[in-house]
């Protein structure tokens, strides 16, 4: 079997099951089974596939087919840069999120240094942990309900090298995160309750936890609107990425004693995505 042959099936099947994007989750599969760059399986599609990457391939395209994030078969996500353990104790970090981490460190550009960061509802660690990566003198705060999410940070922490620079805490609100930060960055559920259920079986496999903000979806937002400027330096602000049309929503919540300065931003489709909000200093 040649690289090209395999993903031509591959991509048919997938397609047939009504998966997304089927070529190109073909592609990153084989690649992955083969130990190679998805880009060669295009640029030599004469590559023969050894029999133990087509029987791993074939494993994991049966999981594909089932619905399950490409993610969690290959065990990792790349984010801005650093690879990431991901897997069902964690959301898979979306471009979308890697578009708020952007919008993080542009901020933290403009701070004096020592720098400090608490990334809520953290995950994986992927927006923290890539802010750690791009600030060599930045103090991380990850902050995460689920023990277990928490566990999946640390462990990508520690591959990065990255553990001795951050605080992991396990809670729910930023009630329990100690210092004061420059920077509060968060990807919050915020998907209402009711949606969920309709959602696709790829979504549904991740965490219902990270899913579920409440009736409106703005649940744990509006707690980060109403406690971040307690926990933020003066000058510091917050970042957050919501739901399509939810960030105005909070908009009118934050008064201008406490906030001088506060927008929105839309991600790169077009949709207004991103709450920024920064206390005065």
């Amino acid at each position: 079997m040649t690289a090209a042959t395999t993903l031509t099936e591959a991509s048919r099947r997938l397609a047939s099951r009504g998966v997304d994007e089927p070529g190109l989750n073909a592609q990153w599969l084989l690649a992955d089974a083969m130990g190679v760059e998805r880009l060669r399986l295009l640029a030599e599609p004469d590559l023969p596939v050894p029999p133990a990457a087509l029987e791993k391939f074939e494993k994991h395209l049966l999981l594909k087919e089932q619905g399950l994030p490409l993610a969690y078969i290959t065990g990792w996500q790349d984010f801005r840069g650093i690879r990431l353990k991901v897997d069902a104790r964690v959301l898979v970090p979306r471009p979308e999120t890697e578009e708020l981490a952007g919008f993080a460190a542009d901020f933290l550009k403009t701070r004096p240094e020592p720098l400090s960061a608490l990334d809520y509802g953290a995950g994986s660690g992927a927006i923290g942990l890539c802010l750690a990566t791009e600030f060599p003198g930045l103090r991380l705060t990850a902050l995460e309900k689920s023990p277990e999410a928490l566990a999946c940070a640390r462990e990508n922490a520690l591959a990065l090298d990255l553990a001795g620079r951050c605080e992991f805490i396990e809670a729910d609100t930023l009630a329990a995160s100690g210092p004061k930060f420059d920077l509060i960055a968060a990807n919050p559920p915020y998907i209402p309750s009711s949606v969920i259920p309709g959602l696709s079986p790829e979504v549904l496999s991740e965490p219902y936890v990270a899913l579920d903000g409440g009736g409106d979806g703005l649940d744990v937002a509006r707690m980060l609107v109403r406690m971040a400027p307690a926990r933020l330096k003066k000058g510091g602000a917050l970042v957050m990425e919501l739901g399509g049309s939810q960030p105005p929503c909070l908009l009118a919540s934050m008064s201008a004693e406490v906030w001088a300065e506060k927008r929105t931003f839309k991600d790169l489709n077009g949709v207004q995505r991103f709450l920024y909000g920064r206390i005065h200093g």
